[in-house]
């Protein structure tokens, strides 16, 4: 049996033979057929999103065509996971006006009237595909408004979804992208502290906070706890300056006394100043040592700067094999270019005892920075669509230029259908 949800089981012979006829149809007889097939294996109109979704992202002509098919069988039927997946391959692809998007984004609109922030969201990244900017953001303002007015009247947390953190972003980044600094700052903190989106936070804290203060080190800190590696790396590096630096940040516990560490009212009154203090030398090895804790969490997710910073650490604490290792690592990782000459370098001073990395700028050795000037919005105006893409296809990720599945189970499941299909 091949288990696609919770809900649903299937026999992978069922599949094969659910398939073989898809492939066998043009699109207008599979539209017209697809009760008929969903009669006939006993399943449930929701298995042809699964099918689809499954097929979807496999590099090959026959089973985009299948997928297509699948899905939009499913949005004819009402199926809202199958418009939005159709909605965002064509967003992440670029093709717009491919079969079946007509009839999802119908759907979409639809929910969108409705306020459901998924549909917002993919209605909103539609309207910026096709040239119009202002008429996303009208949307996307006029969501956020509502439904962010109703969220702290009744204080419902439990009625917001991660797709309305998108909503958020998506409009934050449009703000970003017009220089409304102020208004890219409203968006990004109702995303942080109302829906609790952890790259929010991560952009709360690196482009709107004071570097070094209370907040700035409390969003970096929710952002990461909630697996968002960039704000890992950010906390190396803080870690590591201070450690440098000989001084030390005293935060105050700035959940005590607060009943609701979900509040938004609490939260967003944060605005703490760093509060600094002489280091002892036992202070400064323990900011050292939390400082590769978290390279470590960030270089394991992939992130070159981290896995350069992790494996010079390691080689100064003495476990030179291991940073080698690390430093290796960073040749094969997404931002290996940037950091090409910055690694040859430390290739070729590795067995020697110095440079001190504690003494070092490794930074600059970068060959381009994507570093943000305090006061500027580039980050948040440069994020891409897909990053936005989470939470409803957390399976795909983007290798050497096309979108692929990386769930282990999601991909092996993929990967048997297929070959029995061959």
């Amino acid at each position: 049996m091949v288990r696609l949800t919770d809900e649903d089981c299937i026999t992978l012979k069922d599949v094969v033979a659910i398939l073989d006829d898809f492939d066998a149809l043009g699109l207008a007889m599979a539209r017209s057929q697809a009760e008929r097939i969903c009669s006939e294996y006993r399943i449930a109109v929701r298995v042809l999103y699964s099918l689809g979704d499954l097929l979807l992202n496999y590099n090959d002509a026959k089973y985009r065509s299948v997928a297509t098919k699948l899905l939009i069988c499913a949005v004819d039927r009402g199926v809202d996971m199958a418009a939005e997946r159709l909605l965002t391959d064509a967003i992440l692809t670029g093709v717009s006006k491919g079969p079946g998007v007509a009839a999802a984004r119908k759907l979409i609109q639809e929910s969108a009237a409705n306020g459901i922030s998924s549909s917002v969201y993919l209605e909103g990244k539609m309207l910026e595909h096709e040239g119009n900017p202002l008429k996303a953001l009208q949307l996307y303002q006029n969501w956020s408004d509502n439904h962010t007015e109703i969220l702290e009247k009744s204080r419902a947390r439990s009625a917001s979804t991660p797709e309305a953190g998108d909503v958020c972003k998506a409009l934050a980044i449009l703000r970003a992208k017009l220089g409304d600094r102020k208004g890219a700052e409203e968006a990004i903190r109702n995303a942080a502290l109302v829906y609790d989106d952890p790259l929010a936070y991560y952009h709360l804290a690196i482009e709107f906070t004071t570097p070094g203060s209370a907040e700035f080190e409390t969003y970096l800190l929710k952002a990461a706890s909630s697996d968002e590696p960039k704000a890992s790396h950010e906390l190396g590096i803080f870690y590591f300056n201070q450690s440098r630096q000989g001084i030390s940040l005293d935060t105050p516990d700035l959940w005590k006394g607060i009943t609701d560490k979900n509040s938004f009212e609490d939260i967003r009154t944060i605005s703490t100043p760093p509060v600094r203090q002489e280091q002892s030398e036992a202070a400064r090895l323990e900011q050292r040592s939390e400082a590769m804790e978290w390279f470590n969490i960030a270089a394991e997710s992939g992130i070159t700067a981290s896995q350069v910073y992790f494996a010079l650490l390691l080689r100064d604490a003495g476990r030179a094999e291991e940073g080698h290792e690390w430093l290796q690592s960073a040749t094969r990782s997404a931002d290996a270019e940037n950091w090409a000459e910055a690694v040859k370098y430390f290739k070729r001073i590795w067995r020697l005892s110095s440079p001190d990395p504690m003494r070092m700028d490794i930074e600059s050795l970068r060959q381009s920075s994507t570093n943000s000037k305090k006061g500027s919005t580039s980050r948040l105006a440069a994020l891409e669509d897909a990053t936005l893409l989470t939470h409803r296809f957390q399976h795909m990720k983007k290798v050497d230029g096309q979108w692929r599945m990386h769930d282990p189970a999601i991909k092996k499941l993929g990967e048997r259908i297929a070959a029995t299909c061959r």
